[in-house]
């Protein structure tokens, strides 16, 4: 048995009640992850519309990769071992080009089963002057969804790293976030990192976040590796947990509309230019010719008491 490929280029998975919909072409992007259950639909992420299928806008979708950085990198721009990249704006979203390459470039199924999809893309040098190669495995269990991401160095010199996956969630009147981080960016009107604080908003986060009470785009560091979201309305919660190198966290929940996001990502805003703060503030690595990095991200649905 094999992944039900549709015409409009999805590739559909399943185990038990989950079910995950992935679209290769677009930026290796998952389009829907949602369960069938007593005859209603579920979706832990939300869906992607069918203008964002039909414009093929990995923005729309319901999560989608980002490598080799996540979040804004400033204008584009930085030096990295004496080599100055100059990145071009890479949507109308932000002036800052935004969450590096891959969500931009079709991506090749490797291997496809009734619950997994194994994915790769190759990255050739240009602005970005570094080869590498970038493989997602989605696999499902009648439990939870698992991605596995890994990251290779192609190039003869060593390359800077930053990867993460996005997903995007529904917002309700009364869905929350809870988890654990040490400290929040404090960013300015372009959404950039300005300080590092513990304020009220990593309290309010450990204690349980309504999702609307607050207007966030922020980067965390020390993110302790599991986030709960909970939908009172609908019965339901999702667990989201990572290890190493995803360290770091962030949230969206721009309160004009009727999504957001929380993301586990390996670095902050705009850390190739802040990487004198040390790895511990600012994340990314360095990944010497041939050398990968590799990490896992697990969502969970349960059921509320």
């Amino acid at each position: 048995m094999t992944a039900v490929s549709w015409p409009s280029g999805i590739l559909t998975i399943s185990a038990g009640d989950l079910v995950l919909d992935v679209a290769p072409d677009v930026g290796g992007s998952i389009s829907a992850f949602y369960a069938r259950a007593k005859g209603r639909r579920i979706d832990w992420f939300y869906p992607a519309g069918d203008m964002a299928l039909a414009e093929r806008d990995p923005l729309g979708m319901a999560s989608f990769p980002m490598v080799p950085f996540c979040n804004r990198i400033r204008d584009g721009r930085f030096t990295f071992e004496g080599v100055t990249v100059q990145m071009p704006r890479n949507t109308h979203r932000s002036v800052h080009t935004l969450h590096g390459h891959v969500w931009q470039m079709p991506w090749t199924v490797e291997d496809s089963g009734p619950d997994r999809v194994e994915l790769s893309v190759e990255h050739a040098p240009g602005v970005w002057p570094w080869r590498y190669r970038a493989r997602q495995t989605y696999g499902l269990t009648p439990e939870a969804l698992t991605i596995r991401m890994e990251v290779e160095n192609l190039d003869a010199r060593p390359m800077p790293l930053g990867f993460g996956h996005h997903p995007f969630f529904r917002r309700t009147e009364r869905a929350t976030i809870t988890t654990e981080v040490e400290a929040i960016w404090c960013a300015d009107a372009e959404v950039m990192p300005t300080s590092l604080e513990r304020n009220e908003v990593v309290s309010h986060l450990a204690r349980s976040m309504v999702v609307g009470a607050r207007d966030l785009d922020n980067n965390y560091v020390g993110w302790g590796g599991t986030a709960e979201i909970r939908w009172p309305e609908h019965g339901a919660g999702l667990r989201m947990s990572a290890g190493e190198p995803f360290g770091f966290f962030v949230t969206y929940t721009p309160p004009d509309k009727d999504v957001f996001a929380i993301e586990p990502v390996s670095n902050c805003t705009d850390w190739l230019n802040l990487r004198d703060l040390g790895p511990e503030k600012v994340g990314g690595t360095v990944l010497a010719p041939g050398a990968r990095a590799e990490g896992s991200i697990r969502f969970e649905p349960f059921a509320l008491d």
